[in-house]
């Protein structure tokens, strides 16, 4: 009788240790539905070297309301075009700017490139586009040299 005792008790415990594991995905499901809620960050980069084969850019993207969009673009200071700080935004009610910063080369030798990064948030339902240029700022410089822009629309 005490064998029978112990294969019950076996038993019993092998279907509470099944039942729970199967508690676990729906815990995970859980998980993974609060990271959908969450904004996410779509970011688009080119190089100085692409920038260097095309003088136009353009790109296209669709992002949700309250996601960020990251635009990641190759420059080089040192030779005296800049891209412009200030993004223009077509609808400002669709996106807006949220930052901006210059990033060092990741060389350490003269004239090597680094880059701009902006940021930008989907405030709104609807379609903007993003643009900006890399010229030389001053009076007679190049201006326009290069242009990048960004069609979004945000859902």
């Amino acid at each position: 009788m005490n064998h029978r005792m112990l294969a019950i008790l076996a038993i019993t415990a092998a279907a509470l240790t099944g039942c729970s594991n199967t508690s676990e995905p729906a815990s995970e499901s859980g998980e993974q539905s609060a990271k959908q809620s969450q904004p996410r960050t779509d970011t688009i980069q080119i190089s100085y070297d692409e920038l260097q084969k095309d003088k136009q850019i353009s790109r296209s993207t669709t992002l949700a309301v309250g996601d960020f969009l990251q635009v990641s673009l190759g420059s080089n200071p040192s030779t005296g075009f800049t891209w412009d700080e200030k993004l223009l935004i077509s609808d400002p009610k669709v996106l807006a700017q949220t930052g901006h910063e210059a990033i060092a080369p990741k060389e350490n030798r003269p004239g090597a490139a680094g880059n701009e990064v902006w940021m930008v948030q989907a405030m709104a339902p609807g379609n903007s586009t993003v643009s900006t240029s890399y010229g030389r700022p001053w009076e007679g410089g190049e201006k326009e040299a290069w242009v990048f822009s960004v069609n979004v629309t945000v859902k």
